[in-house]
């Protein structure tokens, strides 16, 4: 079964255009809630001891997936038009071990597989490099490596990318099920999710552009764009501290802000309908039942 990409957005941009309260409003409350919350912290007076540091930030990391399961929600409910409201990014709090568990696990695979496929790729590079075939083959064989370690992970979170969904319609099934059939539903459709996430580039790309034109004006205007000093290792630590200084951080989140209320809601109702599309394909084919929202 293909999927229109071009009609699976715009069933998108029109299911989200319903929403009440408005999807940006939804994004603001989610940029929020992790982002803005993510600048509090970082203004607290937090401890120097390294493990309590390191403490909060695991606590940090953990709540931002706990609310992004919950724009997750907001993604299925908004696509199936149920009428989602500002709760639903907190709905995740209600399964909020289940939803660590599941990350939890997915990483943990990840990284078990990229290990894996990295010291296998490992291995002809070393060969290569330590033999007499010269740097032209070595070089290139090291570049292979990286692409290779690039790919093996988009391929890995495509593999796992169904699992928030699939625990959002069946939560009481726990934190494994939904990891084991996402990666059975994605067998065969791991392009067909790459080119829907990769159809968004250019939006993503211009976000960057904007952001990038705020960090250049401010290193200008610190003096860092001389040619004479740039790459050297005092430019690296000077520029460093202009880059993650709070006004550059700040200035270049905010005008980006304005396409990101609109693209990132865009996006999560896309991959939500992307979803509905392949459990649709999945009970075609295979007789599997439809899974109720939760």
């Amino acid at each position: 079964m293909e999927i229109d990409r071009a009609e699976l957005k715009r069933q998108a941009r029109e299911r989200m255009a319903l929403t009440d309260p408005k999807f940006w409003m939804v994004a603001l409350a989610y940029l929020v809630m992790t982002t803005g919350v993510s600048w509090l912290v970082s203004f607290l007076p937090l401890p120097e001891d390294g493990f309590l540091l390191a403490f909060f930030q695991l606590l940090l990391m953990l709540y931002t997936t706990v609310v992004r399961f919950g724009l997750c929600l907001w993604a299925l409910w908004t696509y199936r038009q149920l009428d989602p409201d500002l709760n639903s990014l907190t709905q995740g709090f209600s399964v909020a071990s289940r939803v660590i568990l599941m990350e939890l696990g997915i990483w943990g695979r990840i990284l078990a597989w990229y290990f894996l496929v990295s010291f296998a790729l490992s291995l002809p590079v070393v060969i290569l490099l330590l033999s007499d075939a010269g740097a032209g083959p070595g070089m290139f064989s090291l570049f292979l490596f990286f692409i290779g370690l690039m790919a093996t992970i988009i391929v890995l979170r495509l593999r796992f990318a169904l699992a928030p969904y699939l625990l959002a319609d069946r939560p009481d099934d726990g934190p494994s099920a939904p990891i084991h059939r996402s990666a059975a539903l994605m067998q065969g459709w791991k392009w067909k999710l790459f080119k829907l996430e990769f159809s968004f580039i250019g939006w993503q790309a211009f976000n960057f552009i904007l952001s990038l034109g705020v960090t250049l004006f401010f290193l200008g205007q610190a003096g860092l764009l001389v040619p004479e000093s740039v790459l050297s290792l005092e430019w690296f630590a000077q520029a460093y501290n202009v880059i993650y200084s709070a006004p550059v951080v700040i200035l270049s989140t905010l005008v980006t802000l304005p396409l990101s209320l609109w693209l990132l809601p865009y996006q999560e109702t896309a991959r939500a309908g992307f979803y509905d599309a392949r459990m649709l394909s999945a009970a075609d084919e295979m007789g599997m039942p439809d899974m109720p929202p939760l």
